[in-house]
């Protein structure tokens, strides 16, 4: 491996040092010399950037191109001017593979390396760092009972109905398994279900990813990922500016932490818990197959895991016996407000 120190330094501050696989992922990003110059001396502005590396503002715009072209860097959504490196791992994974159009097979790999072989040291650190989740689940609009107590900010279709701007991008994480051979069965429907609003829509739209939606173009494609059983999760807070992902089990990155590598906090779970009515329940197993999280058995005594409950909804829209349903069980302070 031949990358700067400051290209190893920045592999340790996303949690990976001393890693060969990202340190290989970096080389292959910041390929030459004047790439990982400009790196070193992020963030900046354009002028801090011309400055700080003593060269003319066309060369300094043709390194930010390259590298802004690879996903490699980007801007602050709140400050445009400002270009930076990414401060996680997920967010230069992700805007790697959806950005770079030309990224060698090798990229792809790498990045399942990092993902499967890696990540489980990292996330134990997390763990007792007790660092909140940046995205939680909300739960599937007609899995709550007409006239309860969900909320707007609970709502994925009122996100959509009102939001002023909306995209849809590729997923990283299903692009990603689908280069290594993975994911041929998953039940994401063919268009685009991860989706921005208002600030994240355009700020994805200018970094050239996706597609502008209308609204109801983008809750024709709620109701698809639902169909599919896919899980809604959005950003942690409650604001404007919003994304969401509709993730499965067989691809996607979070719900692999959780399941394979046994790390609950990848998501924040959301306001409600499944509850059952064990006498109405025939154990059909149509729950089973609908649940992500992997809650529930056929066991007699604890059908349900309530500590690996998410509260997605996605198990009571299903069941055919309406022997499921969603309890609210958390305040409207569980959700983090930034």
């Amino acid at each position: 491996m031949t990358i700067s120190d400051s290209l190893k330094q920045y592999a340790g501050s996303i949690g990976f040092p001393r890693s060969a696989a990202m340190e290989r992922i970096l080389e292959i990003l910041f390929d030459e010399d004047d790439d990982a110059k400009l790196a070193q001396a992020m963030p900046g502005t354009l002028p801090d950037l011309v400055k700080k590396t003593g060269w003319d503002e066309n060369h300094v715009k043709k390194v930010i191109g390259k590298l802004s072209s690879r996903g490699a860097i980007g801007n602050k959504m709140d400050n445009p001017d400002l270009f930076r490196m990414f401060p996680a791992m997920i967010e230069l994974r992700d805007m790697t593979v959806v950005t770079w159009k030309e990224a060698p097979q090798e990229l792809f790999e790498l990045w399942e390396k990092v993902i499967t072989n890696e990540t489980a040291t990292f996330l134990a650190k997390v763990k007792k760092m007790k660092i909140p989740p940046m995205v939680r689940v909300i739960p599937v609009d007609h899995s709550i009972e007409s006239g309860g107590s969900i909320l707007d900010v609970d709502s994925a279709r009122k996100i959509f109905r009102d939001a002023e701007l909306i995209s849809a991008g590729p997923c990283a994480c299903r692009l990603q398994a689908k280069k290594n051979g993975k994911g041929q069965d998953c039940p994401a429907p063919e268009n685009s279900v991860c989706m921005g609003v208002n600030g994240f829509a355009e700020h994805f739209l200018e970094s050239g990813i996706g597609e502008i939606l209308t609204n109801k173009e983008a809750l024709k494609r709620v109701g698809d990922a639902e169909d599919a059983g896919l899980v809604h999760s959005v950003r942690n807070n409650i604001q404007k500016d919003m994304f969401m992902c509709n993730c499965c089990s067989c691809c996607c990155t979070g719900l692999y932490f959780i399941n394979q590598l046994d790390y609950p906090g990848a998501y924040a779970p959301s306001r409600f818990r499944v509850k059952l009515d064990s006498e109405t329940c025939t154990q059909c197993g149509t729950c089973i197959e609908r649940c992500r999280f992997n809650a529930i058995t056929m066991d007699d005594d604890t059908p349900i895991d309530l500590d690996k409950c998410y509260g997605c909804g996605n198990c009571v829209i299903t069941c055919p016996e309406e022997a499921l349903s969603m309890e609210e069980i958390r305040p409207i302070e569980h959700i983090r407000h930034t």
